[in-house]
């Protein structure tokens, strides 16, 4: 459940529409509140300079005109941000746009425009039916002007903060910043089901040996988004059962398509006499999340395509900006130390009585520096300052290094790195400085044996 509720609050999370949604809510309800409050007291007790409204139709003209100049201003707003929206697509990425709908002050820098909005078109129509000589609205009156006053400076603010959101550092500060998050709350659920996994034996299926009775297959075509291990382990604790999935989060399913398998074995040590029912295939389904799109709260590897997009851009010849692609190396770098925690590509799940229940397909170190890396290198396998601190990076994960699994796999993204170097990089002074830097990682543990550069 708590995976569900994850993804639903991404989508809202990073939707323009819903902050907006309850300012414009607070707003209506606050007008309501302010036309009903006994103002004439109030403003009695105000200083002389205090301005005063005789009638009625005094405020509505102010109200009328506040509100007119704001839907201006908010047009203003949402047109700038359009803009900044088509300028980091095309310079950052298309999937980097989700990091701006997301960004809180944008969306409370809209809510305040259409709550205020809001505010004022309901002041005017509860007071279309009010007579001249009726209670003149004091405190609507002042809160209106209040509030657009507020309105102004945020407008001051928003444009400011949109001129350096679409700076390259701080996208890749806060998408740097996002990943990280991703992987700390993905190890708090998965730290100790990759423990017992990597400490006990865990097999996963052969899709080709599967047979009908007890295949688990995608209910549709998509991504998968999320798997509530959790509610899944309920799920085979409920109907004394195994389960195992061949799949995490972030791959793509067509539906039909075997994703795992029911064990033969239950609790008591029998094959469960019931693998065919459709409700517990259906009550499996319900706890894999396929959707349309990948998640970043769910998807370490998706978070880390998000900052390689950027640096690939950056590394594309129509931009050529090569500080660009550095600083994400860096920023990867500050974030792949707590990968480490995914030291075996499985995790199982035990119930209460010890007995194994679930065991499931899961991001290890190795696919998450593979989706890191992989594709930089290939985009700057000719551009030596871009190699260099790439192969520094590694330097100083291999120092860091828990497992001796993970050394393997720095030192060999290090070998790539030379291989690399040793072919597309002409100058032999600039293929010599990546060799050396290379020749430092494969040091750190052992001589360079299996590495030579003609």
């Amino acid at each position: 459940m708590f995976h569900r509720f994850i993804r639903i609050w991404e989508f809202v999370g990073h939707s323009l529409w819903f902050t907006p949604l309850l300012y414009a809510i607070g707003g209506a309800v606050l007008s309501l509140l302010a036309i009903r409050l006994p103002g004439e007291d109030i403003i009695a007790r105000l200083p002389d300079f205090w301005p005063r409204f005789e009638t009625v139709e005094t405020v509505q003209d102010l109200t009328s005109t506040l509100l007119a100049t704001l839907v201006t201003m908010t047009t203003f707003a949402l047109s700038v941000t359009m803009v900044v929206l088509t300028l980091a697509a095309g310079s950052l990425g298309p999937r980097t746009i989700r990091n701006f709908m997301g960004d809180p002050k944008t969306q409370n820098a809209l809510g305040s425009f259409v709550g205020t909005i809001l505010f004022l078109i309901t002041g005017l129509v509860l007071m279309g039916g009010q007579t001249d000589d009726g209670a003149v609205p004091q405190i609507a009156a002042m809160t209106g002007i209040a509030l657009f006053v507020v309105s102004l400076f945020v407008l001051i603010l928003f444009v400011h903060h949109l001129g350096r959101s679409i700076v390259a550092d701080h996208v890749i500060q806060k998408v740097g910043a996002n990943l990280e998050e991703t992987i700390s709350s993905s190890l708090e659920t998965l730290s100790g089901p990759i423990d017992n996994a990597a400490t006990e034996s865990c097999t996963l299926p052969d899709a080709g040996a599967n047979t009908s009775d007890r295949t688990i297959t995608a209910a549709k075509s998509g991504y998968v988004q999320g798997i509530d291990y959790d509610d899944l382990l309920d799920v085979a604790i409920k109907h004394d059962i195994r389960v195992a999935l061949t799949v995490r989060a972030g791959q793509h399913v067509i539906a039909g398509d075997i994703i795992g398998e029911i064990g033969k074995d239950g609790h008591n040590g029998t094959k469960p006499s019931d693998t065919r029912s459709d409700a517990i295939h259906d009550a499996i389904a319900q706890q894999i999340m396929i959707g349309s799109q990948r998640t970043a709260m769910l998807d370490i590897e998706f978070a880390l395509r998000q900052l390689v997009e950027v640096a690939l851009r950056a590394l594309s010849p129509g931009i050529n900006d090569p500080f660009t692609a550095i600083a994400v190396i860096h920023r990867l770098g500050r974030a792949l130390p707590q990968a480490m925690d995914f030291h075996y590509p499985m995790g199982l799940w035990r119930d209460d009585q010890g007995q194994e229940r679930i065991c499931a397909h899961l991001s290890d170190f190795g696919g998450m520096m593979n989706a890191a890396f992989n594709q930089i290198r290939q985009s700057a396998s000719a551009k030596p300052d871009v190699l260099l601190p790439m192969a520094e990076v590694l330097e100083s994960l291999t120092g860091l290094a828990k497992h001796p699994k993970h050394l393997e796999i720095l030192r060999e993204h290090a070998r790539l790195i030379g291989r690399a170097a040793a072919r597309d990089i002409a100058d032999a002074t600039d293929r010599k400085a990546v060799e050396r830097a290379v020749n430092r990682v494969l040091r750190q543990q052992q001589a360079k044996d299996d590495y030579s550069v003609s």
